[in-house]
Parts: C-alpha cells; structure tokens; sequence
C-alpha cells in the first residue's frame, strides 16, 4: 500500500490508499467499532461529514471507514452515500438539473427525508430504512451511478420485466437494491445490455402521457412537491405499450421541467431521450391489457422506469442519435425557443 507523505500523517502512523474512495453521511450514523450494533457507538455523525473508506466492499451491511478525526470505525452502509466517480464530483448534464453525488438521495427538505413518511396515510412518522415502502423511496430518490448512461430501448425494459417474472412467483413485491435481497435486482441482462437498478440508463421513445402526480409518500406527502409522471412508447403507441419516467421535486425544476411544457413536446409529435436512474416499481402492477385494466395501476408494460429522471432532450430535427447527445435539444432550450 502507498502512503501518504503528509507530516501529519506520517506523525499519527496511519496510511491509506491514494485513491481511497470517500463516503459521505447523508442521515445521522453511529460510528461503530465492530460491524454490528452489539457493541456503544464511538460517536454520533452527522451530514455532511466526510469518511474516507478502508475497505471497497461492505461487511454485514457495514462500510469500514476512517473520519476526518482519524477515527476508524464502521457505519451502516444506508446511511452513506459513496462516491463512484473517483473524483468527488456529482454526476452532470447540461440537459438536466445539478445532482446529488452518485449514490446518495436527492433531498432537499429535512423534514422529508429520503425513506419519505406515512402522511399519505394518515402519519407523519417516517419510513424506517429497511421497510420496503422505505426503501422503495430511497430508490426513488437515488442519484444513479455510472458516467455514461447505458442505452436500452422498450424492448429492454419487457425483457427485464420478464427476468423478473421468470424468477419471482410475485414479482410486484420483488425487493429494491437497497434490500438483503438487493442482487434480485442486479446485473440483469436485457436485449442489448445487463444493468443494475440504480444505473444510468438512457431510452429514446415518444411521449404518450403527462400529469403531475398526487400527494405520495415519497414526497412526504406533497409536502416535498410532486413528481411528474410521464410515460414513453413507441411512435402513435399508446400509454398501454409504454414505460414510465419520472420527474422528482427534489432536483429542482429546470426550465421546462414542469408537466405544461412536456405536454407541449407530446402535443408535436417529437422524439425525447430520456436519461437517468434504472428503478424497479414494486408497488404496482403491470398494465399492459386495455381489454383487461388493472384498476388503480399506471398503464405500462413494465414495472422497470426510469426514477428519477436527471437529463432530458428533445429531438428537433430529422435524426438524432442516442450515441451523439450533441443532436438533441435539452428540454430547457426547447421550452425558451417555443414559450407558448
């Protein structure tokens, strides 16, 4: 291992790796000194302090990591957001609004937390991070990994849908990735890639829907705002044969990034390339029949979306190509160029 060659830290006798990966506390996280709860905390942190980890993987849920006190300890691995960009950075594109770093959740309200509460069923209590209506929150709200986003197409998104169904005897309430059971959802292979929920994923389609959405939970009950729910097909499909995408209210809403001006997009007739984080809806149902409706389910053909959406273009011209984002429009330009 190469150390550095700080003084102060040659002084303490400690090294770590160069490229150590860091992590940072996005809820309260007790620093442990052993990978469980058996044992007192060694402290409390508190966001957004900085850890540096010291070991890649995690261990009984737990991520080995030193504090900028030089404090070595561990902390539950849900309550960290570590950085895959190597470079501490958050993941960007200047078609979308500025992100969390890759990993973490968008919030930006602390009463509203990541897991999102109960108030749509009466409380204000919230959901603990390891409920599966918690969870599914957090995957909701989760900055999606990977600096290039892997294009899938409709078909990808059934065949990842019929993955699920293959494996599971009641794949609505497969668990999201941040379960035990999280590998469910990993490494899946589609009709032209394998991805992981969490993922940066791009899809070009048409627009079939748009409506804002009611009060939910992972919005705190409305108190965060509301997502946008759109829904994506092939041209002159309709919303039975589409996927959803949403937009959240935690990223802020770019110009043009409100449900009137996406409906204007749908209204034209144009192609969209929608890039973000690969999401897996267990809530729901799949959709897909009009002769048979599931009452209360979103129309769509897979419970597989893109959630949250953090890039979105428009097509205006003849062609344009997923590969060569340079040919799309982003959306807020789109909204400037054609104000109502």
């Amino acid at each position: 291992m190469r150390c550095t060659t700080a003084l102060v830290a040659l002084a303490l006798g400690w090294c770590f790796p160069l490229s150590a990966q860091q992590a940072t506390v996005i809820r309260d996280v007790n620093l442990r000194p052993t990978a469980s709860s058996a044992q007192h905390a060694i402290r409390l942190l508190h966001p957004p302090e900085t850890l540096t980890l010291l070991e890649p993987g995690q261990t009984s849920g737990y991520y080995h990591v030193r504090t900028q006190q030089d404090e070595s300890g561990w902390v539950w691995s849900h309550n960290v957001a570590v950085d895959t960009t190597g470079g501490g950075t958050p993941a960007a594109d200047p078609a979308g609004p500025v992100l969390p770093p890759p990993g973490s959740f968008a919030s930006d309200n602390a009463s509203c937390p990541a897991t999102g509460t109960h108030t749509v069923s009466g409380s204000s209590a919230p959901y603990s991070d390891t409920s599966d209506a918690g969870l599914r929150n957090m995957a909701k709200r989760h900055s999606p990994t990977g600096g290039t986003p892997v294009t899938l197409d409709l078909f990808a998104f059934h065949a990842l849908q019929d993955d699920v169904n293959s494996r599971f005897a009641d794949a609505h309430l497969t668990k999201t990735q941040f379960h035990p059971d999280r590998q469910a959802l990993m490494n899946r292979p589609t009709s032209n890639a394998t991805v992981s929920e969490g993922e940066l994923v791009q899809v070009a389609a048409y627009l079939t829907a748009v409506r804002p959405e009611k009060g939910e939970s992972v919005n705190c009950g409305g108190a965060d705002g509301a997502d946008i729910h759109i829904n994506i097909g092939a041209e002159h499909s309709t919303e039975w044969k589409g996927i959803v995408v949403e937009m959240i209210p935690q990223l802020g809403r770019p110009v043009g990034w409100d449900s009137a001006t996406v409906a204007r997009v749908e209204a034209a007739g144009l192609r969209v390339l929608v890039i973000g984080g690969l999401t897996y809806d267990n809530e729901h149902l799949v959709n897909d029949d009009p002769a048979h409706p599931k009452a209360g389910q979103p129309k769509r053909i897979s419970l597989w979306e893109i959630h949250p959406i953090t890039a979105f273009y428009v097509c205006d011209a003849s062609v344009c190509d997923p590969a060569d984002h340079s040919q799309w429009t982003p959306l807020t330009t789109w909204a400037k160029a054609h104000a109502p």
